[in-house]
């Protein structure tokens, strides 16, 4: 997803100087971050096991010259890095041990730094989204999907109900997320960030979003409703850092999130990722039965999951070589993006913003619903993650570190967590545990665009939050 850090003073899209620049860390305190930044887990492999894991697991790996990243027992897979060519081929053959095989990366793009929005925030009740400061100004997404009208009827989420963020983690604490996300059950699956925030900033928790889209997507699913509305004001956050500040993670960094998803609790998880152009089904089988076997496992545990159908404008049914991750996963939701065909990206006025996004991905087949992705003549917002991390050379900047900047974008990453917040209160309202109802009952409540039924565009309709709530 393209993202775009913008001033917003009188609503225009002028790029304009912070009125008070941030203090930075000096160099010193952060010797190698570079390094750390661009190190990317190439050197990961998977293993899965045809059994229980095997007590002495760790002690092998180590014993190979490697080391272990994570196990999902449930789901009975683990990442392993540092072993040699010869090493994987001697874990290959150890007893309980099914199969050995190389990971594989996964890239978001990043945004560009600007400026910050005029004036001072307060506070604002989240029993009233729409009164957010920002909403009126910006928030066309949000009137699409009619979530003013559901508001209205008190439709606000529930605490008891949890959407799992795996992304590159949430800005937990300011303005639009505090008090939402449960930091108990949220983790890191990303060592190198883990390093840089222990280096920059010790006394934060691992989850702090260094690349800035987690937080985007986490604060459209729920959010205080002080800056911008989410879709909910009141579902809690599990937030699983699976990206790192440069965008990139792993596949079993992923599916290891998604099991930790479904271990500790979450109802949805939310996965705004994909890898670009999906997988070649002739050299990645097994990464594709690894796949049918994790979201099996969230579906057994009862929680839903919501994946972006992709930013690469493909004809997902002809697309037969490639395993399009994760929209041919089973029991996944997978959304495709809408978007303004004209205004100006932070200001207005859009046209057409229920218009097929022309970067979205597509597909009878696998697009289940459309909602609201945003275009180049209309951002989806929200504010930008405070420790959003630009590197130049060996020197870090955080161009959002006052907390007042705003970030926007588009993509199928914006989509996809319109209807995670869409699904978390359904949830709320129908009942946890049953996966299979509740993408029936958002089935139910769309607004049916384009070619009559289901079409490739669209999929079986827009999201209607009040529609679809009041079944």
């Amino acid at each position: 997803m393209k993202m775009t850090v913008l001033s917003v003073a009188a609503l225009t899209v002028v790029l304009s100087a912070c009125s008070d620049a941030p203090v930075q860390p000096t160099a010193a305190r952060i010797p190698a971050v570079n390094v750390a930044v661009q190190a990317a887990a190439t050197d990961r492999s998977i293993v899965e096991f045809n059994g229980p894991v095997r007590k002495d697991f760790r002690q092998t790996v180590a014993s190979l010259g490697g080391s272990v990243d994570f196990v999902a027992d449930g789901a009975g897979f683990a990442g392993v890095s540092g072993l040699s060519v010869n090493a994987r081929a001697t874990l290959r053959r150890s007893t309980g041990v099914a199969a050995v095989y190389d990971d594989i990366l996964v890239q978001l793009s990043r945004g560009q730094p600007g400026g910050e929005i005029p004036g001072d925030v307060s506070a604002l009740s989240p029993s009233n989204p729409a009164a957010a400061a920002l909403f009126n100004a910006l928030q066309w997404n949000m009137r699409a999907i009619s979530a003013p009208a559901a508001w209205a009827a008190g439709n606000l989420g529930s605490p008891n109900v949890t959407a799992a963020i795996l992304d590159s983690g949430i800005d937990y604490d300011n303005l639009d997320m505090n008090g939402l996300v449960d930091l108990s059950r949220s983790v890191s699956f990303v060592p190198t960030d883990d390093a840089i925030l222990t280096a920059l900033f010790p006394t934060r928790n691992k989850l702090d979003d260094l690349g800035g889209h987690g937080t985007l997507v986490a604060s459209q699913v729920s959010s205080n409703a002080v800056v911008f509305a989410g879709v909910g004001s009141r579902t809690r956050l599990m937030g699983i850092k699976v990206l790192g500040a440069t965008g990139s993670g792993s596949f079993g960094a992923l599916f290891a999130g998604l099991v930790w998803a479904a271990d500790h609790g979450a109802d949805v998880a939310n996965m705004s990722l994909g890898v670009t152009g999906g997988i070649d089904k002739s050299t990645a089988g097994l990464l594709v039965g690894l796949t049918n076997r994790v979201f099996n496992y969230a579906h057994r545990a009862g929680m839903v999951v919501v994946v972006s159908a992709g930013n690469d404008a493909l004809d997902l049914d002809g697309d037969g070589r490639n395993f399009s991750a994760f929209c041919e996963a089973p029991h996944v939701i997978c959304v495709s993006a809408t978007g303004p065909t004209s205004g100006t990206p932070f200001a207005g006025p859009w046209g057409n913003v229920d218009a097929p996004a022309d970067y979205s991905d597509f597909g009878k087949q696998d697009v289940t619903v459309a909602a609201p992705g945003g275009s180049a003549n209309g951002f989806v917002s929200a504010l930008c993650a405070r420790h959003f991390l630009q590197v130049v050379g060996n020197s870090a900047t955080f161009p959002c570190i006052s907390g007042t900047f705003i970030l926007g974008g588009a993509g199928t990453s914006n989509s996809a967590p319109h209807v995670t917040g869409l699904v978390a209160q359904l949830i709320a309202k129908y009942g946890k545990g049953q996966p299979a109802q509740i993408k029936q009952l958002l089935l139910n409540g769309v607004d049916d665009l384009g070619a009559p039924g289901k079409d490739p565009f669209y999929g079986a309709g827009r999201i209607n939050v009040a529609k679809a709530l009041s079944q």
